[in-house]
């Protein structure tokens, strides 16, 4: 990556300390790192910025320089988003952390995480994130292209940093699974809501694998493991 999103460190020593922690533990620090990233900003990193240096070193520099630009894709996608979250209650974070406490399954939709990362703090949003036995089961990320049959790495390492987020935090990640639905744009927005609630209800069923759920349409399902990417970094 270019030293203007992730300057140059030793990032492969960061599985070496990640523990396994309780989960009033990992509130606490996730709490702080929040704190700290709102405090230092000059530190943030964002794991969509950072997925998007894969594909578009020029993207990624027109956006720093001129902002994000609402192109016709990008209000589509928000749409999308929108439409899958329609119906999720909004919580406070007591009740969050209380219901991932429980050890019941919950879906957590669009909800900021902040970890960290040697002296940076990464904060990103996943689509959606499964936990259940206290314990983060599946991260679900949404893309809509041209080519669902394919897996991008920028794709692929976003939602991985979701994961890699999670385990930092002090998450057992040991059972942990990526989904990525990709389709194409003219999946209406019903549709779409329809998909993602399929695949977080019946992502055990299909294993790891693409899974082509109608034309134009396929579930890319992976294991997570905290040292797949970090030579990336």
């Amino acid at each position: 990556l270019t030293d203007s999103l992730l300057p140059e460190h030793d990032f492969c020593n960061l599985v070496e300390y990640t523990t396994l922690m309780a989960l009033e533990e990992v509130r606490a620090k996730h709490d702080e790192y929040r704190r700290k990233c709102r405090e230092e900003e000059e530190k943030r990193l964002n794991p969509s910025r950072i997925g998007t240096q894969f594909y578009c070193e020029q993207k990624v520099a027109l956006t720093e320089e001129h902002g994000d630009v609402e192109t016709e894709e990008k209000i589509e996608g928000t749409e999308q988003h929108e439409k899958a979250a329609e119906d999720a209650v909004e919580v406070s974070d007591d009740e969050l952390w209380e219901s991932l406490e429980s050890g019941a399954r919950q879906v957590v939709i669009e909800t900021r995480f902040v970890s960290d990362a040697a002296e940076f703090y990464l904060g990103g949003i996943p689509d959606a994130v499964v936990f259940e036995d206290r314990k983060p089961q599946l991260i679900f990320d949404r893309k809509t292209t041209a080519h669902p049959d394919r897996l991008y790495d920028n794709q692929r390492i976003q939602v991985w940093l979701y994961g890699f987020m999670l385990d930092r935090l002090g998450f057992d990640t040991g059972e942990l699974k990526i989904a990525i639905l990709s389709h194409t744009r003219d999946v209406d927005l019903e549709s779409g809501k329809f998909l993602q609630q399929k695949v977080l209800s019946d992502y055990p069923e299909w294993g790891v694998g693409d899974h082509e759920l109608s034309e134009g349409i396929v579930a890319h399902i992976f294991e997570y493991s905290p040292i797949d990417h970090l030579e990336d970094l």
